[in-house]
């Protein structure tokens, strides 16, 4: 009988506990955002004049909130995605993970900064640096995978490697322009470019899309 490979074994665990140890740090972090958003209405009694205005102070944060919601989305999926193609992993491509999961859990202390100084373009530079710094640490996380194909599956075809790394890198555009709108249109709402991520990356894949059903 042909004996295992101790060492695939070793790795293939390891896979497992980034993919396990990822997942709760991701609901820790969504979970500590919303907790983030505070509009005074826990507080007791107040007046309907003290709720309105509490209201309307509360939806920026809420929407500031979405933001990071769907950006902390995409990158978890993004993550999966990697996981899923790659056979097995090494000392260096989990602590390019660990890397990413410290960015990520300084996503709710950027959204709170961005909430209470939106009216600030540094506060919204340091979210949207933030934001960068996680995808730049996954492309490069992919990038150092997917070189000679040292960690990747069997069968992965070379368009989804450089798919993974033109997403990640439109991440990192997408963030250098939201700080541009942050100082040279309005800060308040610069975060709202973060939509063209969604937008352009439906657009790429469209043509793909409508080429393979032809």
């Amino acid at each position: 009988m042909k004996k295992p490979d101790i060492s695939k074994l070793t790795d293939l665990l390891e896979k497992n506990r980034i993919e396990a140890l990822t997942d709760g740090v991701y609901a820790i972090v969504l979970t500590l955002s919303v907790l983030m958003i505070g509009t005074g209405l826990y507080s007791g009694s107040v007046a309907s004049s003290t709720f309105y205005s509490s209201v309307n102070e509360a939806i920026p944060q809420i929407f500031n909130y979405a933001v990071s919601f769907l950006l902390l989305s995409i990158f978890w999926i993004v993550h999966h995605r990697q996981m899923n193609k790659i056979s097995h992993v090494d000392s260096i491509y989990i602590w390019l993970n660990l890397v990413s999961l410290f960015f990520i859990t300084l996503v709710p202390f950027t959204t709170n900064l961005n909430d209470d100084f939106s009216e600030y373009p540094l506060a919204v530079a340091i979210y949207a640096g933030n934001i960068m710094l996680i995808s730049l640490s996954y492309t490069l996380s992919w990038a150092y995978a997917t070189r000679g194909r040292r960690l990747l599956s069997a069968g992965v075809p070379d368009s989804a490697i450089t798919d993974g790394i033109r997403r990640g890198l439109l991440t990192s555009a997408v963030s250098l322009i939201v700080i541009g709108a942050a100082y040279f249109i309005a800060s308040e709402w610069a975060t709202i470019f973060y939509l063209l991520i969604i937008i352009i990356g439906f657009i790429v894949k469209k043509p793909g899309q409508n080429a393979a059903s032809k």
